[in-house]
């Protein structure tokens, strides 16, 4: 059967949560079915709100709504947020305010091209104070982090990208994430002198086919979900670091100012050198075309990440 895509899992969870919390009201801006708000709008019409094409007014909108006691849902476009930065800041961060932005097709939206890729929304908030952002690997990981972020008293964004994600059990009851907390999800081959993938969500299976490209070498890495790409797992990279000769990140985004900037920041402000791989979109205009396609132009293949980390570590374990 076809994987429902990310958009579909979101209005479906939201739309159930909804029930259950009156406080809970979505807002778009002219997106409403390719967020996947259709199933909410129907059966919440008066918690439904399309502002148009005003992306900044929408989330303004929101702030006012936080401001009363609402529990408000952006759901967005991550390259149409864009627009609406100065207003994430002066109005919902500043204040730190409760708003949840949904920003959906982050990262590469293959036909869609240049103006619609959702690379910068990482660089654009994360230097931002109050807010929390997370990137789910699959649908219930999402719905995880859809209970995570309407429990917290900040600000929340959740990226996720246009391809369908790995499929869950829409009856399974989601439980909250320690805020902050990654995941290991796959030991390295060598636990001293090892390498290390953290991978952003969508770029999980990339780290796998990375793994399997060196399995049975000393350079078979172990796997990291971050889960939270703000705040990042500070504590277990400094369990990791003392032991690790070069960490990885994988990112459906821009790598300047990115995930992987943000992980050799932590390092460095806790005082290890490790050296950092960041394996991202680079610092030039991403063209038109699939997913495959454009991850093949730029090095993003399992084969191309495995030579680079063959490279870091030309002369084995140290």
């Amino acid at each position: 059967p076809a994987r429902r895509g990310y958009s579909e899992a979101f209005g479906a969870r939201l739309t159930e949560l909804a029930r259950a919390d009156p406080r809970i009201v979505a807002i778009t801006a002219a997106m409403r079915g390719g967020t996947g708000l259709d199933a909410f709008a129907r059966e919440h019409p008066g918690r439904f709100f399309d502002v148009g094409i005003c992306e900044g007014h929408a989330v303004t909108f929101a702030a006012g709504q936080a401001a009363g006691g609402l529990r408000p849902v952006v759901a967005i476009y991550s390259t149409f947020l864009q627009r609406g930065v100065d207003h994430v800041f002066h109005d919902v961060c500043l204040q730190n305010l409760p708003v949840l932005f949904c920003l959906d097709r982050a990262g590469v939206v293959g036909a869609d091209g240049p103006t619609h890729h959702g690379l910068y929304d990482i660089p654009l908030l994360r230097c931002l104070p109050n807010i929390t952002i997370m990137q789910p690997r699959d649908n219930a990981m999402l719905a995880r982090m859809l209970v995570t972020a309407l429990a917290h008293a900040g600000p929340v964004a959740i990226r996720y990208p246009r391809d369908p994600g790995p499929d869950a059990d829409p009856s399974a009851a989601p439980a909250p994430l320690e805020r902050g907390r990654a995941e290991v999800l796959r030991e390295p081959g060598r636990p001293r002198n090892a390498v290390w993938i953290w991978a952003l969500g969508d770029m999980l299976p990339l780290a796998d086919a990375v793994a399997g490209a060196l399995a049975g070498t000393p350079l078979e890495p172990g796997i990291v979900d971050p889960r939270f790409i703000k705040p990042l797992d500070a504590e277990l990279l400094r369990e990791q670091a003392p032991g690790t000769r070069l960490f990885v990140t994988l990112e459906n985004g821009a790598v300047a100012g990115g995930f992987g900037s943000a992980l050799q920041e932590t390092l460095a402000a806790q005082g290890f050198a490790v050296p950092v791989l960041a394996c991202g979109w680079p610092d030039e205009i991403i063209g038109q075309g699939t997913t495959a396609t454009l991850r093949a132009r730029h090095g993003l293949t399992a084969e191309a990440i495995a030579e680079r980390i063959r490279r870091a570590c030309p002369a084995g374990p140290s």
